[in-house]
């Protein structure tokens, strides 16, 4: 009788490890090429005409903050010399970019802007 007990505790065992056994796209590994961004994502705060590189594992992307207006932002995405999206970007306002397989989202927060000098805009930077 013992013996049934323990093979019957030894056999529903196997099956609840085997259900909850997760796949690595489950757990929310990072794939074998992407973008050095942490899990919780980039927030950045750029000052109009500058520039922030993001370092990856097949090579870097560019985001190029261009002329801030008081509503709009202008963002260039490129890697390597090739130009991934260029966009005038609302507040709250989204671009997004493919880096080996993954795609990553670009949210503009806000926008500050004041009458005399440079505009900045507030961005966070995630895996989508």
């Amino acid at each position: 009788m013992k013996k049934r007990m323990v093979l019957l505790l030894w056999i529903l065992s196997a099956i609840f490890a085997a259900c909850n056994d997760k796949s690595n796209k489950e757990q929310g590994v990072k794939s074998k090429h992407h973008l050095n961004i942490p899990d919780n994502g980039i927030q950045s705060l750029m000052e109009a005409n500058t520039s922030k590189i993001i370092e990856g594992t097949q090579g870097s992307v560019v985001i190029v903050m261009g002329e801030i207006t008081r509503k709009k932002a202008d963002i260039t995405i490129r890697r390597n010399d090739r130009i991934l999206d260029e966009q005038l970007v609302n507040e709250d306002g989204k671009i997004s970019f493919e880096y080996e397989g993954n795609i990553y989202l670009v949210v503009v927060k806000s926008i500050k802007k004041p009458l005399i000098g440079a505009g900045k805009a507030e961005i966070s930077i995630n895996l989508q």
